[in-house]
């Protein structure tokens, strides 16, 4: 068995395309080609879509993938190529200095390319833009400190550009710049190797604090505002909104214009990354045969690997990064599994690999509600008594009709879905995913097979990666539960039972399977034997129970409980009772 990980890094660009996003990026290489200069992209997606997977695909089209000066002399691309990653200049920087840095690393890198191809008198220039470079960080430095000392929100660029001698900076170092790109295309022209410009590319400006994400934009905009060049920015319209706060302050309906019309300013092309295009299905069929959690031959089940999908769309989504999270915690879980060699760590049947699979994305996705699993296993038995413990809202009369009436939530363990949902804007924004991947759970569920057992066992492989840590180990469904009949029996056995007791419950588990089949839900715990059976009229689902204690021993059926003095008064007439309430329910709507 080969086990491996996925590494978090962005695809490079002759990597193949799993996610199908290459017509997209050919659109836009078509987009840039025929653009004129100049002109700003934003590559807009939350973080971990794949930006820059795509700014590193464009870059390999455009510009080539080269890495050393030497390289330019050969270059056949039809443009020159900047990288500034503005986290890594950002890190134990200043904001003023991070500002700079990246003007200065750009201009640096402009010049390096130049001298690369055409060696000349670029010395001179080069002197002279660092040497502008470092004016305009003095210059930054004392408006960063004016604008702090004046007690205002702080906008440096602003105060930067109401400076003179900064004015005067920035012009300067602007038209050496154009005049150095305009004289190396020229030279590219008569040399016979044309080239039609730069392209900036900016990356990783969503991970730094936005007001600094927004000044870095404005700098830009008002220095490399250049005939020529091309910039593609890596950065979402959020991060501009928080970014601009300082300055408009909380975005609403009536300012909205404003945080609008400042993007607009800046950015002449955005384009989001269309995540919910994605075509996952060939990413997820790979990376879980390559960590090992599927055969090649399991990959090949259409029915298998559409189930697959399905839970990841109802869960961590199409977002690369989530997904390869979660296939890095199913690599660990399968590890571990085949480190044991108890069979039931190793889900081999195709619904155990599914069910196993779903509560992992589960707990990257929805962790609430995988807590709510290692509480109580069998989902579809959650109800009011839950409900209690978790201390969910009650809903109001009108709330249940109205429940009642979608087919997501017209049963008591759905709607207690919804009650957890409501508790947090995420979960709620998610519930009917949430209660379709339940469902779909619950079909795959073989017939006679016990679901809170099922989900225990797997609940303990998938413990492992849970991001909440426990002192001591925990049980997944907080009670034992025997699987089947068999184990049952054997501990009535052991704790001396009454052979009529046990004789009585046997007959009761085998008439509630021949009768009701996967409509019923027989569970054995230590001191209870439950029954349950889902009524599609009253939508609502049935439990009777024996429990048994050596004080006292009780048989209860829709809230109404019987005190049994000894075992031996159950008898055959456990059995019968039993037979007779669920009779009353109407055999054809059960």
């Amino acid at each position: 068995m080969h086990f491996s990980s996925i590494v978090d890094i962005p695809k490079r660009p002759h990597e193949d395309d799993l996610f199908g996003i290459d017509k997209y990026k050919k659109g836009l290489i078509r987009f840039v080609h025929h653009s004129d200069t100049p002109i700003t992209i934003a590559i807009q997606g939350e973080w971990g879509s794949g930006k820059t997977s795509l700014m590193n695909s464009l870059q390999d089209s455009l510009c080539g993938n080269y890495a050393r000066p030497e390289d330019f002399k050969s270059h056949t691309h039809p443009f020159y190529s900047i990288w500034v990653n503005t986290w890594q200049y950002s890190l134990l920087r200043s904001p003023e200095e991070t500002l700079v840095s990246i003007v200065t690393s750009i201009s640096t890198q402009v010049l390096k390319i130049i001298d690369s191809r055409h060696k000349s008198d670029l010395q001179k220039l080069g002197r002279s833009v660092l040497g502008l470079g470092s004016k305009l960080l003095r210059g930054a430095a004392a408006s960063a400190t004016e604008v702090v000392a004046g007690g205002k929100a702080v906008d440096m660029v602003e105060s930067l550009m109401e400076r003179e001698q900064s004015q005067q900076t920035i012009k300067q170092l602007r038209d050496d710049l154009q005049q150095a790109i305009n004289n190396c295309l020229e030279k590219d022209a008569q040399n016979g190797s044309p080239k039609k410009g730069f392209i900036v590319f900016v990356d990783d400006l969503d991970r730094i604090d936005p007001p600094v994400a927004v000044q870095i934009l404005e700098l830009l905009k008002n220095i490399f505002d250049l005939e020529s060049c091309i910039f593609i920015l890596a950065i979402d319209y959020d991060v501009v909104v928080k970014g601009l706060k300082p300055k408009f302050g909380e975005l609403t309906d009536k300012n909205e214009r404003e945080f609008r019309s400042f993007f607009d300013k800046i950015i002449q092309m955005p384009f989001s990354m269309p995540v919910a295009s994605y075509s996952i299905d060939q990413f997820l069929l790979s990376s879980l045969i390559r960590i090992g959690y599927l055969s090649k031959d399991k990959a090949s089940n259409e029915t298998l690997a559409q189930h697959l999908t399905n839970f990841c769309n109802l869960s961590v989504g199409t977002n690369p990064r989530s997904m390869k999270r979660l296939m890095n915690t199913v690599s660990l879980i399968t590890i571990i599994g085949h480190e044991d060699d108890s069979a039931e760590s190793q889900p081999e049947e195709d619904h155990q690999l599914l069910l196993n699979f779903a509560l992992i994305c589960i707990q990257i996705a929805y962790p609430v509600m995988y807590k709510t699993l290692c509480i109580e296993s069998d989902f579809r038995s959650w109800n009011e008594n839950l409900a209690r413990q978790l201390k969910l809202r009650e809903l109001t009369e009108v709330e249940k009709q109205k429940l009642a009436e979608s087919e997501e939530f017209d049963e008591e363990w759905e709607r207690i879905i919804f009650r957890i949902c409501e508790r947090d804007s995420y979960l709620s924004n998610r519930a009917v995913q949430i209660s379709l991947m339940f469902n779909l759970m619950y079909k795959l569920l073989p017939e006679g097979e016990n679901l809170g057992l099922t989900i225990s066992k797997l609940l303990a492989l998938s413990a492992v990666t849970d991001v909440q840590a426990f002192d001591q180990p925990k049980q997944a469904s907080g009670k034992t539960r025997y699987g089947g009949w068999t184990a049952f029996e054997k501990m009535l056995a052991d704790k001396n039972y009454p052979a009529k007791l046990v004789g009585a419950l046997k007959a009761v588990n085998d008439w509630a399977t021949a009768r009701f089949g996967r409509k019923a839900d027989v569970n054995f715990t230590p001191n209870f034997l439950t029954l349950s059976c889902t009524n599609p009229a009253t939508r609502s689902k049935t439990f009777c129970y024996v429990r048994m204690r050596r004080a006292d021993i009780r048989f209860e059926f829709a809230g109404n409980a019987v005190e049994i003095a000894s075992a031996e008064q159950f008898g055959d007439d456990l059995r019968r009772g039993i037979e007779t309430y669920f009779d009353q329910l109407s055999a054809d709507k059960l």
